[in-house]
């Protein structure tokens, strides 16, 4: 490893690191074995230069493809606004059945979880399947489904917008869950969680763009209909983004071209856990110890509670806005500042989350704001008061994408072994998705301009998270003094081989 700290590859020069194998004989007689692992201490300084290396030429890549995939799925809401309803003659129920269509796709992501060793788990193409390898399949995949965003805006009837938001469905199945999951390989537990925030926190900030972006085309006067542009102005850049994640974005730290080979090894030996099974196979022994993990399910049920305001949220927003009285394309505008201090927010929260821990307080204390904001779009029903109904509109967005970028961060940090992972975020995309459908349907026309059924039911699944958080942290808490009572306390920057036991391990301690 010594041409590991040369100049031109690290800013600084040290010595390399020093490994030492250590027998771990904890009681570990049901797996018949005894594990070892290298014990491998790697420098502040070369954490810093791995962790920098992958924030600037990994985490924008793989935002950016989120902020594109959430620009094409989630413009349907914009289009409404901007009249695409009424040039195509489209009543209540056939937009909600579009809604409904375009969210169903979301049930293959559980897929994407099985196989960690290619990017391709979440940017496939729909003749690879979801669980598909191979580099050739990224550009397929991010062109087809800017593609089938920018024919939505070609269309003439009902029947070719549903053929085009079932195409974009099928392309981008698997990115949802996909994308934090790929980023759990790369950075350690206590870095996770400002990643995966950064990247949930995506969706608020191309919310806000598309809010803002809307708000500009619908100024587009022409007889030809400015929600046609709004289609195809934004999926043309997913097209075009397509080569740049062909080439650029690596698979896996080993493969990762931007490191020299040692350094890609240093990549690998820095993570807190290792799971040492083949990544071309899937370990069923932890597969189904995570189908078995109670955990599992109690995210599942805070990520339906969360997904249904995420949904009702970006498809209804700029109705909600509307019928307090704006036009529409003040209503497209008005959005835009709730969804970008959401964004600020998760960062925020994140950073906090990763030096402190305590996540699932976090979890609570977001979804208390989130609550409160739907409480008041619940009772207040006054039009005359748009102020404090604007109010609600913003707590609601500040509360509820902060605890799902951390409840999905949570998860990943709990689960031992890739495998297991891959079951956890396969629970959780399979019912926690099921809450689109829900929020599809609860916001019909005839209940503007309030939208009791749906407010109401956001403030009850929004405090359903509060108690469910809370129960989780004490929980884990007590799990874990009950191994440091068994097992004594252990090293936290400690490594250890999840492969046999995953995070049943007597050294594996749970991030709170």
């Amino acid at each position: 490893m010594s041409n590991m700290y040369k100049t031109e590859t690290c800013d600084y020069a040290e010595p390399k690191p020093s490994s030492s194998h250590v027998e771990r004989k904890d009681d570990l007689e049901k797996t018949g074995t005894i594990d070892t692992i290298a014990q491998t201490v790697v420098s502040d300084n070369i954490q810093r230069y791995i962790r920098r290396q992958f924030d600037k030429k990994l985490l924008p890549i793989v935002c950016f493809l989120y902020v594109l995939s959430y620009l094409d799925r989630g413009n349907i809401g914009n289009a409404k606004a901007a009249g695409a309803d009424k040039a195509l003659h489209l009543n209540s129920s056939q937009v909600r059945y579009l809604r409904i269509k375009n969210s169903s796709y979301k049930l293959i992501d559980p897929f994407s979880g099985l196989k960690s060793s290619t990017l391709s788990i979440f940017a496939t193409s729909c003749s690879n399947g979801p669980i598909s390898s191979g580099k050739s399949s990224r550009p397929t995949s991010t062109s087809h489904w800017g593609t089938a965003a920018m024919c939505s805006g070609l269309v003439h009837n009902m029947a070719g917008l549903i053929a085009c938001r079932s195409l974009l469905g099928i392309f981008e199945a698997g990115f949802g869950a996909g994308a934090p999951y790929f980023l759990s390989l790369f950075y350690q537990r206590k870095e996770l969680g400002l990643r995966i925030s950064v990247l949930l926190g995506m969706a608020p900030l191309a919310n806000c763009f598309a809010a803002a972006l809307a708000y500009g085309i619908t100024h587009i006067q022409t007889s030809w209909g400015a929600w046609r542009y709004l289609f195809i102005i934004e999926g043309l850049p997913t097209i075009l983004f397509a080569p740049i994640v062909y080439f650029f974005l690596a698979d896996s730290p080993g493969t990762a071209k931007f490191l020299d080979t040692p350094t890609q090894t240093t990549a690998i030996e820095r993570l807190a856990t290792r799971d040492t099974t083949a990544k071309s196979k899937v370990n069923w022994k932890q597969f189904f110890a995570g189908i078995a993990d109670y955990q599992n399910y109690i995210h599942t049920i805070i990520h339906f509670c969360c997904n249904y305001s995420f949904a009702g949220l970006s498809n209804f927003l700029p109705t909600i806005v509307a019928d307090m009285g704006y036009t529409s394309i003040n209503a497209q505008g008005l959005t835009a500042p709730p969804y970008f201090a959401a964004f600020l927010l998760c960062v925020v929260v994140a950073f906090v989350s990763d030096r402190y821990g305590h996540r699932g307080f976090i979890v609570a204390a977001s979804s208390a704001v989130g609550m409160t904001g739907y409480l008041i779009l619940t009772l207040v029903k006054d039009m005359e008061k748009t102020g404090p109904r604007y109010l609600g509109i913003w707590l609601a967005c500040c509360g509820i994408f902060p605890a799902l970028s951390i409840n999905i961060t949570w998860l990943l940090n709990n689960q031992g072994g890739d495998s297991k992972r891959g079951a956890g975020l396969a629970i959780l995309a399979i019912f926690g998705q099921c809450s689109s459908f829900v929020s599809s349907t609860v916001f019909p026309k005839t209940d503007a301009p309030f939208y009791t059924l749906g407010c109401s039911l956001g403030a009850g699944f929004t405090g359903l998270i509060v108690i469910l958080a809370l129960g989780l942290h004490f929980m884990l808490e007590r799990e874990n003094k009950r191994r440091d009572a068994l097992h004594g306390p252990i090293d936290s920057e400690e490594q250890i081989d999840v492969s046999n036991l995953g995070d049943a391990h007597p050294k594996f301690r749970y991030l709170t």
